[in-house]
């Protein structure tokens, strides 16, 4: 569970960046898209075992979204 909020006036705002754990991350960047993130990299396997995409909302915060796959040693 993530809670993001806007600062509540208190804070200048800024670009975040996150990066979640997901159920499917191939889908949720699909659907990140769909909604109108740019995408910054196409889902891919990594060394460390993630499946990991990143995209770009439309407030400039950067998204890193992966499921784990574990490794492949």
């Amino acid at each position: 569970m993530i809670m993001i909020s806007d600062g509540g006036g208190l804070r200048e705002a800024m670009p975040a960046f996150l990066y979640v754990y997901v159920q499917n991350a191939d889908e949720t960047c699909r659907r990140a898209i769909a909604a109108g993130a740019e995408a910054i990299e196409t889902p891919a396997d990594t060394p460390y075992g993630d499946r990991r995409a990143m995209v770009r909302d439309c407030w400039a915060n950067v998204w890193q979204i992966a499921t784990y796959r574990g490794n492949s040693d």
